[in-house]
């Protein structure tokens, strides 16, 4: 397994969805996801660290669980097929047991961002739907460009980009 970390967030209008992309530095492998608006969100919301009046699923998730004596102990992104991914928690109960549950990769990873522990991927994941890191950085530099071809600034910050 390689650990992977948020570097975007971005939304796509047309279809009202949103891109996650996720890095695993360790391969030069980045995973494209779509998912939905309000899942996207969440997520968006928890990198930003903004908190809401009201939990929303993944904060009421991680409340209840720790109300169980339960912890969270990292996200796995552990398939791919059909072009959907597919993700498990893995968690460890208060008397030290530890359980697996199926999860959407939206739902995961904002848990995992909530919950502060790592995300992690099956490495035949990222060969199966993983894209060489260059090869997006290099489209996304040509998208960039502005239209005299002088390129934007890079504001130097590191995390997730937010769109």
């Amino acid at each position: 397994m390689v650990g992977v970390d948020l570097v975007s967030v971005g939304v796509v209008e047309e279809t009202a969805s949103v891109i996650l992309v996720l890095r695993a530095a360790a391969l030069g492998r980045l995973l494209v996801m779509e998912v939905g608006l309000m899942e996207g969100r969440a997520i968006a919301l928890e990198a930003e660290g903004v908190r809401t009046p009201r939990p929303l699923t993944h904060e009421l998730t991680h409340r209840v669980m720790e109300a169980l004596g339960g912890t969270l102990t990292r996200v796995v992104i552990c398939d791919y097929r059909d072009r959907t991914f597919f993700a498990n928690l893995e968690l460890l109960t208060a008397e030290g047991r530890e359980v697996l549950v199926d999860a959407r990769p939206s739902d995961a990873i904002a848990l995992a961002l909530r919950a502060g522990v790592p995300i992690v991927a099956e490495e035949a994941v990222l060969e199966a739907a993983g894209v060489p890191e260059e090869e997006l950085e290099e489209e996304l530099e040509e998208e960039e460009a502005t239209p005299d071809g002088a390129e934007k600034e890079d504001d130097g910050e590191k995390g997730p980009v937010l769109h």
